[in-house]
């Protein structure tokens, strides 16, 4: 090959870095205008999230139960199944004038708006148990983050105020789920008295879970299954004989601390301690 040739073909190489150079700069500006679009797309969906993140100072502590000192006891609902039950369920809680705190996924929320809509349009609270019924211990930061990010927006389109209050699915959590749901102004509810109904147990066995460890400011979790809604009449009626005051997580969390709660000055009223 003769020098010219070998300069040629050198300056060939050359030729085509250059131009390699003017692709990449070119797909540079290509991904910085599509980060840009996405951007822009998806600032609707973060602006809608600042109200979220801007709930207010609460404490990054799971709750377990409100204040031992006051006789106001929450019953709560776990809902990612069970509308089949659910309408008895809302029916024996309204004949009762019952007001619950029903944790609802948004899989499920989004099969079921109709009885979402339900639930809030008879008083009763409306909170997150997770997009999805993950294990929130094993997501990453990411995901656990959207996990309740992404059912808070569903639920937001369903009913006007869901409740910022956030039920892990499985009751698992730990510090980072804690904190997560306090970065994002949710707080962390858990329970004092699990009824375990989701093995079906009797009726006599679920009324039984509750009324031998009822105690000031206890949080129950119950499922939609039949036997609880057949035990619900007899456990409202025995723990108001007690003396308890039956309001949502959120009402009782007012309660605990120091804030006048409208609904169980009522309840007072119309059900006075024995």
């Amino acid at each position: 090959m003769s020098r010219k040739e070998r300069y040629d073909g050198f300056w060939v190489v050359c030729v085509s870095i250059r131009q390699l150079g003017q692709h990449l700069g070119v797909g540079i500006l290509v991904f910085i205008w599509l980060v840009s679009l996405a951007f822009a797309v998806t600032l609707p969906y973060w602006r809608s999230n600042i109200d979220v993140m801007g709930l207010g100072d609460i404490s990054i502590d799971p709750i377990y139960q409100g204040d031992p000192s006051k006789p106001f006891l929450s019953l709560t609902v776990n809902v990612d199944w069970g509308q089949e039950v659910l309408p008895n369920m809302l029916s024996v809680l309204q004949g009762h004038n019952v007001k619950v705190t029903f944790f609802v996924t948004g899989r499920w929320a989004k099969q079921y708006p109709e009885l979402v809509q339900q639930m809030a349009g008879e008083g009763h609270e409306v909170a997150n148990h997770g997009m999805r019924h993950e294990h929130p211990t094993k997501l990453s930061d990411w995901d656990l983050t959207m996990l309740i990010l992404d059912n808070h927006n569903l639920l937001a389109t369903i009913i006007e105020s869901p409740s910022p209050l956030f039920a892990p699915p499985y009751g698992e959590v730990d510090r980072r789920v804690a904190a997560t749901a306090r970065s994002l102004g949710y707080r962390t509810i858990m329970w004092s008295i699990d009824t375990i109904d989701w093995q079906e147990p009797s009726v006599e066995t679920t009324i039984a879970r509750v009324m031998n460890k009822a105690q000031n400011g206890s949080i129950v979790l119950m499922h939609p299954k039949p036997n609880t809604v057949r035990a619900l009449p007899k456990i409202i009626e025995g723990l108001r004989r007690q003396g308890y005051q039956l309001l949502p997580v959120g009402e009782l969390l007012e309660a605990m601390e120091g804030q006048d709660s409208g609904r169980a000055v009522e309840v007072e009223e119309s059900n006075p301690s024995p």
